[in-house]
């Protein structure tokens, strides 16, 4: 846990940026869930090859392979790839398509910009026009926040875009990556539980295999892990990045001051 609360307690210390808070909070929760599917998986290929080597007899349904070889590569290509599950191997392309990954990155670059048209454009001018939530009127707190549902919307799309489709794709093609399932028809879900199995399959199918299934292997109810499987996804995704925010009267003032702004190059509509 070291991992995780040691950048929170150097964002709230040093009352980080809300970029950089954002980016050290993202890659500390990778390279923590990384870490642990790293220790639990060797820790079952360990407990698995004492079986074999014991002459246990393995279900039909056990099709991996028993032996059991952990190498200071295999964790190097691990904590790189885009991807939160460790195992031996993972399938592989055979070559790097140079001008499909141009491509991304063009597009990658085009929509960044597009983010921070719309953030300074449309998101800070209304943050800079707010009171603070807690002392000024409600109705105008709630008008604010209905003026930024938009916008905000389309900022969450191109970052989805940006990280999900483009960036971990384009990490993928240079690692000769094969699994590329990052996201599923998100858009097409008819229920929240579709959605949130879709739309973010990497920390999905973590969830899945190291929270889950240990619930039920330790005999909890199934209903039970999938609300601590929940639970834990939640906090990942709201608690720590509000941490990264760090929304205090300081990080506000930061927010609203043209000097401190991300795009910087871009100059805001009255």
């Amino acid at each position: 846990m070291t991992t995780i609360l040691y950048p929170v307690y150097m964002i709230l210390r040093f009352d980080s940026a809300v970029l950089f808070g954002i980016a050290l909070m993202l890659f500390a929760c990778i390279v923590w869930l990384k870490l642990v599917s790293y220790a639990h998986t060797n820790y079952d290929m360990r407990a698995l090859s004492k079986s074999v080597d014991k002459g246990e007899n393995l279900t039909k349904s056990t099709s991996i392979n028993c032996s059991y070889d952990v190498s200071f590569k295999s964790l190097v290509y691990f904590m790189v790839a885009p991807t939160l599950c460790y195992q031996p191997s993972y399938p592989l392309a055979t070559c790097i398509r140079k001008g499909w990954v141009t491509r991304q990155l063009v597009k990658l670059i085009i929509f960044t910009g597009v983010m921070g048209f719309i953030v300074e454009q449309y998101i800070n001018p209304i943050v800079q026009n707010s009171q603070h939530p807690l002392k000024g009127n409600l109705l105008n707190a709630i008008e604010r926040v209905l003026k930024l549902s938009v916008p905000t919307l389309y900022v969450w799309l191109c970052m989805f875009y940006c990280f999900f489709h483009l960036w971990l794709n384009i990490l993928a093609e240079l690692l000769c990556f094969g699994d590329r399932e990052f996201y599923k028809d998100w858009w097409n879900a008819k229920t929240v539980e579709e959605y949130w199995r879709m739309w973010n399959m990497p920390v999905h199918k973590w969830m899945v295999r190291h929270i889950y299934f240990p619930c039920l292997r330790n005999g909890i109810p199934k209903g039970v892990s999938i609300v601590i499987a929940f639970f834990l996804s939640a906090v990942f995704h709201e608690v720590l990045p509000l941490v990264a925010q760090a929304w205090t009267n300081s990080s506000i003032k930061s927010w609203q001051c043209p000097s401190t702004s991300v795009f910087a190059g871009f100059q805001p509509s009255v």
